[in-house]
């Protein structure tokens, strides 16, 4: 398989279990460090996939972080090449935003382990339909986005319509944390005290208590997750290298 990009916007959130799976699945993939200034030229010919991960940063801070700019251009060129998009948190958002989506500060935010309710197009997607109708995630975020023109709806939750979404067949983006392990929320919770401080209806304690409950049901939900995308990336360049095999 050709090499899956992955976009990482901050040191504190990488792929976390998603790497097992690359891994496991013998899935080549590079990470650019988009924090660390990489910006590289892709030939689409050699791209499988593009793994979008979360970040601090809102989709429209191009004067702090002036990768965005590139970044949106990577994408709408990814979307017109049929090329499978995974985006995370930060990464829906990006893709909603290229896509023409408003995104916007949310009405809470929502940081910790709370519920999502998968939608009927979600409960017999391929990817998410595993997932009970009402499944605990994580989630560290303030901002939403608009259901994209031409997606459907996979997900949502109490406070936020748009938990996950998928345009066509190939490109996905979750609000929510599939990716995290317990490690990694302690990252956060250190590093992210400001978020914490103005978030008083907030328990890191209960963060911690309930990260011991969820956190191996999670990791069960993203290892599904991703393991059917990356066969359904698998099925894209197939296709592509085959143009009159039928479309599945």
């Amino acid at each position: 398989m050709e090499e899956v990009l992955v976009f990482q916007h901050d040191p504190f959130e990488d792929l976390g279990f998603f790497a097992e799976v690359l891994d496991r699945e013998e899935a080549r993939y590079r990470i650019v460090r988009l924090f660390h200034g990489e910006m590289p030229a892709e030939d689409w010919r050699h791209v499988a996939a593009l793994i979008i991960l979360g970040g601090t940063m809102a989709v429209d801070d191009e004067e702090r972080f002036p990768f965005l700019r590139w970044e949106k251009r990577i994408i709408r060129a990814a979307l017109d090449e049929s090329v499978p998009i995974l985006g995370v948190c930060l990464g829906a958002q990006l893709i909603a935003a290229t896509l023409g989506s408003p995104v916007y500060e949310g009405p809470v935010r929502e940081i910790g382990w709370s519920p999502i309710s998968i939608t009927p197009h979600g409960q017999v997607d391929s990817l998410l339909g595993y997932l009970p109708e009402s499944a605990t995630v994580f989630q560290w975020h303030s901002q939403a986005c608009d259901l994209p023109p031409g997606a459907v709806c996979l997900a949502s939750s109490m406070h936020y319509k748009t938990q996950a979404f998928r345009l066509g067949k190939l490109t996905y983006g979750l609000q929510f944390h599939l990716e995290v392990t317990p490690h990694m929320i302690e990252r956060w919770i250190g590093e992210r005290s400001k978020d914490l401080a103005r978030t008083p209806y907030v328990s890191v304690e209960k963060i911690r208590a309930d990260t011991r409950i969820y956190s191996h049901t999670l990791k069960y939900y993203g290892e599904r997750f991703l393991a059917e995308f990356i066969r359904r990336i698998e099925r894209a360049r197939s296709r592509k290298r085959q143009p009159g095999l039928a479309q599945v």
